[in-house]
């Protein structure tokens, strides 16, 4: 409670209820500093019949209704690599809110509670989809939409095993395309979203792009403008030119004094650039420190570490 009286933000990840039993809840704190801004981040929401229900970043996107319908209709719906609802909707969205509210705190001078679900957050990325299943009634489906493998926006293998991404859903970069690989016939075809017609023209560039290998393809592609680009693993990515000039791997100091090569913040500020002054610390490292800038004495940061309430 006394660490709270100086803090602007406090984020829990909690499920609901436990930061109130442990007597650091919203309220609680609010008592003590009504300017502070309050997130919680859960999967489900501070209510609701799920409230407290555990899950993961796979259960968050089906529950939203986004796994339904990304996969293949062979194999059914497929777990996706990255973490779609934790990542780019629970933190992402978290980020936004607390900025909304730290802009308002300097309008009102009062702090306020965020509750982020991260199925909230991942249903909120049905950008496309929701207007045609809620105004015209259409349920996206597997392979059946623009994006998810129901037109050529695909990726297609190369002659020695590799892929390619094809992405030009514009008539003028398909076209390039089709020419490039020898199939123009395909370039007034391919934005036609019938079935029948996308299978034939996904069928139509797989064979064509069965017949060079992904070195010849990457000549190609690289002197026209297509929106065509190469699969890459991780490794690979790491070495892109278009990563590298963006300086998107860092090296970190340790605590050890050596370095640790890390993926690089994407923010670029004019002036403030972020600084990489350390890579992490042990947990509790500046338990002390905090603690005896909040006015804790010795005795006390003993209790407290013997109890175990710090690190």
């Amino acid at each position: 409670h006394r660490l709270a009286s100086e803090y602007d933000i406090v984020i829990e990840q909690f499920r609901p209820g436990v930061m109130s039993k442990l007597g650091v809840g919203y309220e609680q704190l609010r008592a003590i500093n009504p300017r502070i801004i309050y997130c919680s981040i859960t999967g489900y929401g501070q209510d609701g019949p799920y409230r407290d229900r555990a899950g993961h970043d796979m259960n968050y996107l089906s529950i939203a209704g986004m796994t339904g319908y990304n996969g293949r209709r062979s194999s059914g719906p497929a777990p996706m690599a990255f973490q779609v609802a934790d990542v780019a909707g629970g933190s992402c969205h978290a980020v936004m809110a607390i900025l909304a509210a730290v802009i308002e705190r300097q309008q009102s001078g009062e702090g306020q509670y965020i509750d982020i679900s991260m199925t909230d957050a991942a249903f909120s990325l049905h950008a496309l989809t929701a207007p045609g299943a809620l105004i015209g009634g259409e349920d996206p489906e597997l392979e059946r939409t623009q994006l998810n493998g129901g037109s050529f926006y695909d990726c297609y293998e190369t002659a020695d095993g590799r892929w390619f991404s094809v992405g030009g859903i514009e008539p003028q970069f398909f076209s390039q395309f089709c020419h490039a690989i020898g199939r123009p016939d395909l370039a007034g075809r391919g934005l036609a979203m019938v079935p029948d017609i996308v299978a034939e023209v996904k069928a139509g560039i797989a064979e064509a792009m069965k017949q060079k290998t992904f070195a010849e393809w990457q000549d190609i592609f690289a002197r026209i403008d297509s929106c065509t680009e190469p699969v890459l693993s991780f490794s690979e990515a790491c070495q892109h030119p278009q990563i590298q000039a963006r300086q998107m791997l860092v090296e970190v100091p340790t605590p050890g004094g050596a370095v640790q090569r890390q993926v690089a913040s994407p923010f670029k500020f004019s002036r403030t650039a972020p600084e990489y002054r350390f890579s992490g610390t042990r947990l509790g490292s500046h338990s002390e420190e905090v603690l005896q800038e909040n006015g804790f004495s010795e005795d006390q940061i003993s209790a407290l570490k013997k109890s175990g309430a710090v690190a």
